[in-house]
């Protein structure tokens, strides 16, 4: 007996078609991998900072994206026909709540929340709130234009992807700032793992360290494991 082997089908957040006879359709096309480098972006800035923040920030995109996913495959309202290329078959046909919106939309209601509005550290000036603001909405607007344009969804798709992740935004900021006043951040940084790599919360405590304090406090650790491995030797 045969096994009858499935079709494949592309990976569905880097695959797009796009028109090289129109100017747009590139940038267009290149604006819909935004939330890719946004979470290598988050990444980035963990592995050089060691700050928590950007962890918090990706997994609260992962609970996002997790309920966009089940609400695709519970509600079942289907992308534009000529939005499916070989989306045919499979829970890739679905298209409400559009994910790529529902990510931006989280994305940027968070980062006005946490980074824009409440900036832990010196103030942000107004005319700086407002430029970083407009950079935003137009990053938001560019992802939305292109699922539209290239009829990936259509704009009830990307309403409720755009409601959907505001709302959980602001949800995920208030637990987050709930687990900063209970300390339960601060209990979880002092495990050892979290230890071991340095990881710390400087959004947390509102104070961001130079890179020579740093250095300094990375010196002085190893210094006194270098001591302690002395004497037992």
């Amino acid at each position: 007996m045969v096994a009858v082997q499935s079709p494949l089908i592309p990976f569905d957040h880097t695959y797009i078609l796009y028109s090289p006879d129109n100017i747009f359709s590139l940038p267009l096309a290149a604006a819909s991998l935004t939330p890719i480098l946004i979470l290598v972006f988050l990444f980035s800035w963990f592995v050089i900072t060691r700050e928590i923040e950007p962890c918090i920030f990706a997994a609260g995109h992962v609970c996002n994206d997790i309920l966009s996913g089940i609400l695709k495959n519970t509600v079942r309202y289907p992308r534009p026909i000529r939005g499916q290329i070989f989306k045919q078959d499979g829970g890739l046909v679905w298209g409400m709540p559009s994910s790529h919106t529902q990510f931006m939309s989280f994305w940027f209601t968070y980062t006005l929340l946490a980074y824009i509005l409440n900036y832990p550290g010196p103030s942000i000036s107004k005319k700086c709130q407002l430029i970083y603001s407009i950079g935003a909405m137009f990053t938001v607007g560019m992802v939305i234009a292109s699922r539209i344009v290239f009829e990936y969804h259509n704009w009830n798709q990307v309403i409720v992807g755009l409601l959907l992740g505001s709302v959980l935004a602001c949800f995920y900021w208030v637990f987050v700032n709930l687990l900063r006043e209970y300390g339960i951040i601060d209990r979880l940084l002092s495990g050892k793992i979290f230890k071991l790599l340095l990881v710390k919360d400087s959004f947390g405590r509102g104070s961001f360290p130079l890179l020579e304090d740093e250095r300094r406090v990375y010196e002085e650790i190893v210094s006194v494991k270098g001591d302690s491995a002395a004497r037992r030797n």
